[in-house]
């Protein structure tokens, strides 16, 4: 018999990165989302009469995004029609789990909050214009068109209670998505405690960042009298000087995590050495870092900058710009590196998957549009006046009244 000769099989595995850019973006959303939403509740929920023009914007800002970011998840499923298992099948040790509950409750709670901030305008718009709009507020105010001021006070208390229930839904809906993420012990760039307080915090910066370029939006092209006023600019500038804040916060806990992971384990060492200085250091320390940070950082403290509508619209842009590209780093990235710490897998999205996030965005931006153009969300007092006058005025005339 011949020698015993042992055999030595090589495997070539193929990993694969199962969360990409569409749980990216799904979790730009949410963050946008909370952000938008926390800042326009400061009015609503702790009584800064000062903020409460910018409410209205942010809560059909946080409705809309809240619309269009579960899109993204049912997309990623492959097989969009067994969604519904997330709710049937309940799993309690399972942190996905209670965010398809929260994912659920978060929205509905919003729209509630949004119908009791806008039933008055709904009750007033129903009683004073006969056009295409009054029909619209009639059948949005559900039958509830009492315009008593002491209804309008039973709303404004409702809104608060509303408020103070939505709020932290929208500090869980976010902040869960940081949980789930660092809990995943084999992901060095994940599993650290810091997780959730960063997606919330650049959350915040992202989502003041498109409030700010929609409120001036709103104020320039869907208001009354079509431009912002001395007080409208006065807010706005405010909001920009917050933005420094909240920049400055959310680079403080980027800078803890990475020093923390630098000097970790194998797996956590070689992750932020990709983002500093391998794979992601373009995407990390030029997009996420020098963009979305360090420029919209100094541009809004300068005060001309911030006092200029095009330097809040271009450092609120670099602000979306770098959050998203956050988003795509931590979690792709996140996942690159493979278990054994021996290889980094490249990621290829699915020119499918491409085509739906873009087409998200602009389903996204047209509803967002669509609900300005219909609704009334610079709550100017002199709306239903002006309108009635141009009823008025046409009925005067030869021509019908025309919505």
């Amino acid at each position: 018999m011949g020698e015993y000769v042992p055999l030595h099989y090589l495997y070539n595995v193929q990993h694969e990165v199962p969360l990409g850019y569409l749980i990216a973006v799904y979790f730009f959303y949410t963050g946008l989302s909370a952000g938008s939403f926390l800042l326009s509740s400061l009015s609503s929920v702790l009584g800064m009469k000062k903020y409460k023009p910018i409410s209205k914007i942010g809560t059909v800002m946080a409705l809309t995004l809240l619309a269009i970011a579960p899109l993204h998840l049912i997309v990623d499923l492959e097989q969009p029609a067994r969604f519904w298992h997330l709710f049937v099948y309940f799993n309690p040790s399972s942190p996905i789990t209670y965010g398809s509950f929260l994912l659920t409750l978060y929205p509905l709670m919003t729209a509630i909050y949004g119908w009791f901030m806008f039933r008055k305008d709904f009750a007033l718009g129903a009683k004073s214009l006969t056009n295409w709009r009054g029909k619209l507020y009639r059948f949005l105010s559900f039958g509830f068109q009492e315009t008593s001021e002491e209804s309008f006070k039973k709303d404004e208390k409702r809104v608060k209670q509303l408020g103070m229930i939505t709020v932290p839904l929208a500090l869980m809906v976010h902040g869960y998505t940081g949980f789930i993420l660092a809990n995943v012990q084999a992901r060095g760039l994940w599993n650290t405690a810091l997780m959730p307080y960063i997606f919330l915090m650049s959350a915040v910066v992202s989502g003041t960042g498109l409030l700010l370029i929609l409120t001036m939006i709103a104020e320039r092209f869907f208001s009354t009298k079509k431009k912002i006023t001395p007080e409208r600019k006065a807010l706005i500038v405010e909001i920009a000087g917050m933005m420094v804040w909240f920049i400055l916060i959310d680079a403080v806990l980027l800078i803890t995590a990475f020093i923390v992971l630098y000097y970790a384990g194998t797996n956590a060492h070689e992750t932020a050495w990709q983002m500093l200085y391998g794979e992601h250091q373009i995407s990390f320390l030029v997009y996420e870092v020098l963009i979305g940070l360090l420029l919209p950082f100094i541009l809004f403290s300068i005060r001309k900058v911030r006092e200029s509508y095009a330097g809040i619209t271009i450092a609120s842009l670099m602000t979306l710009f770098g959050v998203m590209a956050m988003r795509m780093n931590f979690v792709v990235g996140g996942q690159q590196l493979q278990l054994d710490g021996n290889g980094w897998t490249e990621y290829i999205p699915k020119v499918s998957h491409l085509r739906f996030i873009f087409g998200f965005a602009l389903l996204e931006i047209l509803l967002l549009f669509l609900l300005f153009y219909l609704l009334p969300v610079t709550d100017e007092k002199e709306r239903y006046s002006s309108e009635k006058r141009e009823e008025s005025s046409i009925l005067q005339g030869t021509h019908p009244v025309q919505g």
